[in-house]
């Protein structure tokens, strides 16, 4: 599998493009036993691409400050190509979705989170981050601070102004723990749903949500893993 060659060439961000083409394929044609063999392989190249990663810079203040304050993702990762990032628009997540497009594009070793700045009453701001790229955002306008989280796509994070790390910096401990943290805090309801889910194709689909809002999510490749196998000895029981 190319996949795995490119896994042990230690190319990680090729490897785990190449995974993901093949589970697509295995997902068409509803190949457990293929599927049940690759989410481990794509799990380790996606925890290699995350350690990968956590070595660069950390830029945490990517914040538009006002509607007429543009952010590029690509001025972004020209300038931070490696590293954790939080981008975050006014009232728009669309500069951290272009800048995890150029990452994916260049095989950059680069997390972005996905941001979005609100104001709020009497003239400061908010940056939210959100879970995945298909949550429906509020219209933009002022609240109060405890308004923010009622109107925000459920399992946002929600950090008041001053509370992020101001400008790049080396990952420290303590650092790489916090931002660890966000992750876990973001895909761990959507891990809580797919094991609740009981069919275990839908199962399939809800973790595999888990691993969209987080791709460095193991337990969720594990547990896909074994989703898959389960479905494998289901369907040879029903022959």
């Amino acid at each position: 599998m190319a996949g795995q060659e490119l896994l042990a060439a230690q190319e990680y961000v090729e490897a785990e493009q190449a995974l993901i083409r093949a589970e697509s394929e295995a997902l068409k044609l509803r190949d457990w036993d293929t599927l049940a063999r690759l989410y481990m392989p794509l799990q380790e190249a996606r925890r290699q691409r995350r350690q990968r990663t956590l070595q660069g810079l950390f830029c945490l203040d990517l914040i538009s400050e006002g509607p007429d304050d543009h952010i590029e993702g690509r001025h972004i990762l020209e300038n931070y190509p490696h590293g954790t990032l939080l981008v975050s628009g006014w009232g728009t997540i669309e500069p951290a979705l272009q800048a995890r497009k150029l990452q994916a594009r260049f095989k950059l070793y680069a997390d972005v989170l996905l941001g979005v700045t609100y104001p709020l009453i009497g003239g400061r701001h908010v940056v939210v981050v959100i879970p995945h790229e298909h949550a429906i955002l509020p219209p933009v306008c002022p609240r109060r601070l405890g308004e923010i989280g009622g109107v925000m796509p459920a399992h946002s994070l929600v950090f008041r102004e001053g509370e992020l790390p101001q400008g790049p910096r080396q990952g420290t401990p303590e650092l790489i723990s916090r931002v660890q943290g966000w992750w876990e805090q973001l895909h761990w309801p959507y891990m809580v749903d797919a094991r609740d889910t009981r069919d275990l194709r839908r199962r399939i689909g809800a973790y595999r949500r888990a691993i969209e809002v987080d791709y460095g999510c193991e337990l969720a490749h594990q547990e896909l893993s074994d989703t898959a196998r389960q479905l494998t000895r289901a369907e040879v029981m029903s022959v």
